[in-house]
């Protein structure tokens, strides 16, 4: 069995088989969900795998010294262990996101703002098993083990973190290690339902399914869909081994029923599973998800592939009709046609409505898209595309027949082009539409930038501020001295406790004799805007249009002293840049703006730069550089200085600029390369171009050392770019690591400047301090963070990411260790909250006596600049220019090779399409190694070219003296018996015989037949002799055959048939190419006839006789082949061998030299002719195979 017969008979048999499989492991994993009680048991089982490892790093972390710390970093990061000495913690590896980690004593634990935290660690509860307890965001298995000499180890393993779980939606956040599908959620034991893990017999929490939640494109569902796709393939596989028009409506039907039942599944899981949830995409009923807009594009790519394996079946089924050809041929052209253009249309128009209404990018150059759906898109959208290809395709029968013009839509150079034409469109669009959207997005930012109030805060300061008014302790406490602090605990623990994490709250308490306060005081009454008709909160914007709320409050004492309060409320967006907003802003609520790092904004009004943000540097006026574009309000876009900047008109007053850099055409050249370069790979799968057999090994020198060239060049250009690639990642990374190093001396200098006097880290914990802290913070642009000498937190410009327990309280452990054990003057470390990665930067921080008193902690989480971005691009881009380099040098280097052998290969073809008489001289211009070799065959052709003429001319005077006995032989046998009897006649007259007359008939007969044996003799040798002396000429086969058989269709006794085909044109001398086919006939109907003739003698039947004769193309490329057939008795086996030779003849008359003659001139045609037993009738068939020509 062929590879083609396997690939239509036992490839779709295999793919159904395949798909059958698939479809039962989907049903069996379908109905495995919500099985909890199986899950329960291999999660418990990953559980007790994960205790195994810990429970020899709590070997080695009992087998160590009370001085020594714990080793760091070999600790897998979804475990913990903190090491108590005599119930002090003193080294610890990972850490529990909890603020009070002290177990020695039930001690009231102060936190940073809140003053209702815990009284006692939860560590304390932590017994000799494992017990499931929450810590921070964080849920972990955790134990206490007790060690000797005053030894306590308290471990744990992470389960689940809220964290992961609130930022990824579909995220269960369970720890990886435990491989627990997004469609279960871990949870204590206290809620219904679900089966309980278990560890030694101890239930600890409980797994429960949960089918509400919406599955990741790669899901268990994900094999049905597969199965899916092997049926269809099946179908179509199917279809394109048994290419009939009945089998065509069976596949069209079943691929329909498939599509109906996939899209009716695709509508049950709507919401359930991300590729068929409108939030990823949905554009109306039909498509409502991106699932069932894929479906619907693989249907209609799957109906016109169909369509296309019987595009023959079909022009054949309207040439049938041959009486209305052309008007069918023309209907069926026009719905073609029509089908691609709808096709086209509903192409784009779709694709238009996906990157609009959908978060997918299908721009190459955004590093940041969701990468699994722009391929599908692309894979999908590509398909339809190769549509409109094969429906040209199908239309050429239509173009051939009333334009005259062929075609051939899948020759490689012509799928290069559509890979290239496909790319552009996808590069155009998709960046159109790209921008587009981008210019919807950034309105949406404006909107939301142009709002500065916060309504939800002032409904929330509406419904406090009468209670502040009339609380008596504030009252109190405002009479006395340095109590701002307590005052701003009171309210934020009592009153605003909801706005902590996204305003930062300052108390300012103004007595009597404060005139400067008091004219502050007054300021903000008459500048701000009362939130409400009688409000004491107001509502300000300074002259940098930053934005607060100012509450003003007055308490009379019943000892007549008038108490001021000023409360003002400040959002932390303006700290956005200072290191934890990338993390805080990570769980933000919903409406926060998240605006990307390279974008810049401005707020202008009045004309007058009000706000900015970012690394452009906007005019303070923007007449200076907008107000060309202000005036025409339809154009909102402009580009000035490297920038896009999106004008947005607020009010008439007011504009809002948001900006981005401009993005250079080499970004769109190189995502349209790369589309190209994938496109040209997979058209190229579907070339008609056959690769020759056994290239490699005719072809040997050439094909090594274009291997050799091609490795060679490969190695070369990977290492170049595997070096490029590294200098730019090294290069980035020594300018941050600069950037980290200047911005953690930087602070830590600033912070040496306040503690020169300080003793030790309590004296730190001061109003005075903290605002020192705040403003070296401000200067920075950095959030700072103190830890104290033993690595515990005490203070921090953002109190939140510990107040909400993102980031545990303790120093991270490989920081404490460089610091406080091996004295480096700053650490630099790359740690994680949740699944965001930021750099850490830790410095000491030492007083005048060189002691440490604090250890200074920065996040580095610079947006100004995003070193990964860059590095993306640059990494992008050499990989492509090494690409384009690979395949120009490869085209280079094989022209090259081509014309260093065109020669060899020259003199190779010339010497097997030329015969000896033939040879031409090879023109080489250069004067290199191949020049020598070139003179070398010029020598030896010209040498030839004189030793043939002699030869020739010697073998032409041996024929003619061969000729000449011949001839003489052939001319003596007949006059011999003519001389012999015209003799015997006149012997008969002489002797005046009567019986002369009687014989005189008969002699008369004698001598005629020899006569004619005479004449055809002289025929055949006038024949040979013009061999060589008639010029070839363009003839028709087709009307050259059927000419000859006007001759011989006058035989009763003998049937001729012919089966012919149009446009079949050669080059030969027509008189002698005749004489070849009227021989074959001749000698092909005589042979019938002398079975005939003996089966008659034999009292038999005589057979109806039959002669075929056919023209078609032959086997052999570029030649045709023209077959007659006898049912004559054949060519016995042992004249096979002398069949063409002259003088050879198996008749009772004849020369012999027919065959001869006719294999002569077929030969001189540059053509063969050969025998072989006819498989169609029986007796006789000779071949001609001789070479086609155009008209």
């Amino acid at each position: 069995m062929n590879t083609k017969e396997w690939l239509h008979r036992r490839l779709p048999l295999l793919a159904l088989l395949l798909s059958l499989v698939l479809f039962v492991l989907s049903m069996a994993s379908g109905n495995s969900d919500g099985n909890t009680e199986t899950v329960a048991k291999k999660t418990a089982s990953r559980i007790s795998k994960r205790i195994e490892i810990l429970d020899r790093h709590i070997e080695q972390a009992k087998s160590i010294e009370d001085d020594q710390y714990m080793i760091s970093g070999k600790l897998p990061e979804d475990m913990v262990i903190y090491r108590y000495v005599n119930d002090t913690l003193q080294s610890w590896n990972n850490q529990f996101s909890i603020l009070n980690d002290d177990i020695a004593s039930r001690m009231v634990f102060q936190t940073l703002t809140d003053r209702r935290s815990r009284i006692v660690s939860y560590l304390t509860d932590a017994k000799e098993h494992f017990s499931y307890m929450n810590l921070g965001p964080k849920w972990y298995l955790v134990k206490s083990v007790q060690a000797e000499n005053n030894v306590r180890l308290i471990a744990g393993i992470e389960i689940k973190n809220t964290l992961i779980e609130d930022v990824r939606r579909n995220d269960n956040g369970v720890n990886p290690k435990l491989k627990l599908s997004g469609k279960y959620s871990v949870l204590p034991l206290h809620y219904s339902g679900g089966s309980a893990v278990e560890i030694d017999g101890v239930p600890l929490f409980k797994i429960i399914y949960d089918s509400t939640k919406a599955t990741p494109f790669f899901d268990n569902s994900m094999l049905r869909w597969i199965a899916i796709l092997l049926l269809a393939a099946a179908i179509v596989m199917f279809l394109a081994g048994h290419r009939t028009l009945k089998v065509y409506s069976v596949a069209i039907v079943s691929l329909a029923a498939l599509f109906l039942m996939s899209f009716i599944w695709g509508m049950q899981l709507n919401g359930v599973t991300e590729l068929f949830s409108p939030t990823v995409y949905a554009d109306g009923a039909l498509f409502f998800s991106l699932g069932s807009l894929v479906l619907v594009n693989l249907f209609i790519t799957l109906f016109v592939i169909c369509t296309f394996l019987v595009r023959n079946r079909i022009t054949a089924l309207i040439r049938h009709d041959r009486k209305h050809t052309a008007r069918n041929m023309a209907l069926y052209g026009i719905i073609t046609l029509a089908f691609s253009v709808a096709l086209a249309c509903y192409t784009h128009m779709t694709l238009k409505s996906l990157l609009l209404n959908s978060n997918i990018s299908m721009e190459l150059y955004r590093w940041n898209m969701d990468v699994p759906y722009t391929i599908l898109v692309y894979a999908s959208y590509t398909g339809l595309l190769f549509c409109l290809l094969l429906q040209l395709q199908i239309m050429r029968p239509v173009v051939k027949m009333f334009f005259g013009f062929k075609y051939d839509l899948f020759s490689i150079k012509t799928l290069v082009l559509f890979a290239i034409l496909c790319s552009a469109y996808f590069t155009f669009t998709s960046s159109q539409l790209g921008f587009r959207k981008e210019q919807d997005r950034v309105s949406v930012w404006a909107n939301r930038l142009s709002v500065d109030r916060d309504l939800s805060l002032e409904i929330q300061l509406r419904s406090v501020e009468e209670n502040i008014a009339y609380d008596q302790l504030i009252s109190a406490l405002g009479a006395l001295d340095n109590t701002g602090g307590m005052i701003q605990n009171r309210i934020m623990d009592f009153y605003l406790s909801r706005i902590r994490q996204e305003y930062n709250l300052d108390v300012m308490i103004i007595r009597e004799d404060n005139r400067t306060g008091i004219t502050y005081f007054n300021n903000i009454l008459r500048s701000g805007t009362p939130i409400a008709t009688g409000s004491r909160f107001h509502f300000l914007t300074d002259a940098n249009g930053h934005s607060s709320y100012a509450g003003t409050f007055i308490f009379y004492r019943p000892e007549g002293q008038i108490i001021r309060m000023l409360l003002r409320i400040e959002s932390n967006s303006n700290r956005e840049d200072r290191g934890y907003y990338s993390i805080l802003g990570r769980f933000s609520k919903p409406g926060d703006i998240n605006i990307p790092v390279h974008y810049s904004y401005a707020k202008y009004k009045d004309g007058r730069l009000m706000s900015y943000k970012g690394n452009y540097p906007y005019p303070t006026n923007y007449s200076h550089e907008y107000e060309g574009y202000l005036n025409d309000r339809n154009r909102d876009v402009t580009r000035v200085r490297g920038y896009v900047h999106f004008l947005n008109l607020v009010s008439e007053e007011e504009m809002i600029v948001i900006s981005r850099p401009t993005r250079s055409g080499l970004v769109y050249f190189t995502s349209f390369s790369y589309l190209c370069l994938a496109l040209s790979g997979i058209m190229s799968l579907f070339s008609r171009s056959r690769s020759k057999k056994k290239v490699f090994k005719s072809n040997y020198f050439k094909t090594r050392i274009n291997t050799i060239l091609l490795i060679s060049s490969t190695l070369i250009l990977a290492s170049m770019t595997a070096i490029s690639i590294l200098f730019v990642y090294k290069r980035n990374e020594e300018n941050m690591y600069n950037l980290m190093s200047s911005r953690i001396t930087t602070v830590q200098a600033l912070l040496e400047r306040h503690t020169k006097q300080t003793a030790n880290w309590q004296n730190l914990n001061t109003a005075e301090f903290t605002a020192a802290l705040e403003n070296i913070g401000n200067t920075t642009k950095s959030d700072i963070t103190l830890y104290t000498p033993a690595g515990k937190v005490f203070l921090s410009t953002t109190p939140e990411v510990f107040e909400k327990m993102i980031m545990g309280s303790r120093i991270n452990e490989d920081a404490f260790y460089n610091i406080h054990d091996r004295y480096q003057r700053y650490f630099i470390h790359r740690e994680k909250v949740a699944d965001y990665e930021y750099w850490a930067l830790y410095a000491p921080v030492f007083n005048d006596n060189g002691q440490i008193v604090a250890i200074a902690g920065v996040p580095y989480t610079d947006r100004n600049f995003d070193f990964r971005r860059e590095a993306f691009f640059h990494a992008a881009l050499i990989i492509n220019l090494f690409l384009l380099l690979l395949i120009a040098s490869l085209l280079f280097s094989t022209r090259e090779v081509n014309s260093l052998f065109s020669p060899l290969i020259e003199m190779g073809k010339k010497m097997n399409v030329a015969d000896i008489h033939d040879l031409e001289f090879i023109t080489y211009k250069r004067e290199d190694e191949i020049s020598s070799l070139v003179d070398a065959y010029n020598r030896m052709v010209m040498d030839l070219s004189e030793s043939t003429r002699q030869l020739a001319q010697a073998e032409r005077d041996k024929a003619w003296s061969q000729m000449a006995r011949q001839v003489a032989h052939e001319i003596k046998n007949p006059l011999t018996p003519i001389k012999l009897q015209i003799q015997r006649l006149i012997r008969l007259k002489q002797n005046n015989n009567p019986a002369w007359e009687e014989r005189f008939d008969e002699v008369s007969a004698v001598v005629l037949e020899h006569i004619d044996i005479l004449t055809e003799t002289a025929n055949e040798f006038s024949t040979f002799a013009k061999l060589y002396s008639e010029e070839p000429v363009l003839i028709d086969l087709d009307k050259t055959i059927k000419d000859q058989l006007l001759i011989f269709d006058n035989r009763e006794n003998v049937k001729i048939s012919y089966l012919g085909m149009e446009e079949a044109y050669v080059m030969a001398p027509k008189p002698q190419l005749i004489r070849v086919f009227v021989n074959l006939i001749t000698n092909a109907i005589q042979a019938v006839e002398i079975s005939q003739k003996e089966a008659a003698e034999q009292g038999d039947e005589p057979m109806k006789g039959r002669v075929m004769i056919s023209l078609r193309n032959s086997t052999k490329d570029g030649y045709y082949d023209i077959v007659f057939d006898d049912n004559g008795p054949g060519v016995k086996d042992e004249n096979l061998d002398r069949l063409f030779t002259p003088n050879f003849t198996t008749k009772s008359s004849g020369t012999g030299l027919g065959l001869a003659i006719c294999r002569n001139i077929i030969e001189k045609c540059e053509g063969e002719i050969r025998y072989q037993r006819s498989f169609v009738l029986g007796g006789a068939s000779f071949i001609v195979t001789i070479p086609k020509r155009n008209a």
